[in-house]
């Protein structure tokens, strides 16, 4: 576990040293550019940093797509080289992420982040968590996914490697800290609440809420906003509770 650590922060240190050495390659050129113009090196700076950017990103998606075109199965068990050109496209997804992240870009844009390595996502969909293996996750429109959740299209088990297609609909809230298993189907308008677990190959279906670990449907949902009647709840026995005494 030590050694894990310490490979991987001797990485970020190289990764940031490369990123740093391109920028200042960058800066210089652009200098160069603006040398006649003192009120241009703001824009120098600004325009080395975007290249930069720019450059190791198309870098990280290039080596995705192709490690990901020359496997031969992208879902089920994966065998031989398979495993090592997907450790390869999951790299190359963690170190783009690793330096988005520094710059709070996916944060931002979390949308063409995750489009940029194969993710097929819908309009006004919102991802506040990461997400692992996004070329097998597609997600519907209109759908948000809350803070701190798990969900990604693998999982290993007795030293297998299994990949399957994460699916969820349109007009879903996945509540924070939810963990998600390969081959799931979430039909549309639902809601997961906070810190439930959804085991591998489940189906949520339609106009339901979930909840649990594992999930179970615990009621019908057919778009009310819950929260306003749960509130209008808790007042209501307040108040009976309140005439009672």
């Amino acid at each position: 576990m030590v050694n894990f650590v310490v490979a991987w922060v001797i990485f970020q240190i190289l990764l940031l040293a490369a990123v740093l050495f391109v920028g200042v390659q960058y800066y210089y050129y652009f200098e160069t550019v603006f040398a006649n113009n003192s009120q241009q090196l703001f824009l120098s700076l600004f325009l080395s940093i975007c290249f930069t950017l720019f450059s190791f990103l198309l870098l990280f998606v290039t080596i995705n797509r192709i490690a990901r075109l020359l496997m031969r199965n992208e879902e089920g068990i994966l065998q031989g080289w398979d495993w090592v050109l997907w450790g390869i496209a999951m790299a190359s997804q963690d170190c783009a992420y690793f330096l988005v992240n520094k710059l709070f870009i996916n944060q931002i844009f979390p949308a063409v982040f995750y489009k940029l390595f194969g993710c097929k996502l819908g309009k006004r969909v919102g991802i506040y968590s990461r997400l692992w293996d996004v070329e097998l996750i597609e997600i519907g429109d209109d759908t948000y996914i809350g803070t701190g959740c798990i969900i990604g299209s693998h999982a290993i088990s007795q030293g297998e490697l299994y990949r399957k297609r994460i699916r969820i609909g349109k007009n879903c809230t996945i509540g924070a800290g939810t963990i998600m298993l390969p081959g799931v189907t979430i039909e549309d308008k639902v809601i997961v609440a906070s810190n439930s677990v959804i085991p591998s190959n489940r189906v949520l279906r339609t106009n339901s809420i979930y909840a649990g670990s594992p999930v179970k449907r615990i009621k019908d949902w057919h778009g009310e906003i819950v929260w306003e009647k749960s509130a209008k709840n808790s007042a209501n026995t307040e108040k009976a509770e309140e005439f009672k005494n």
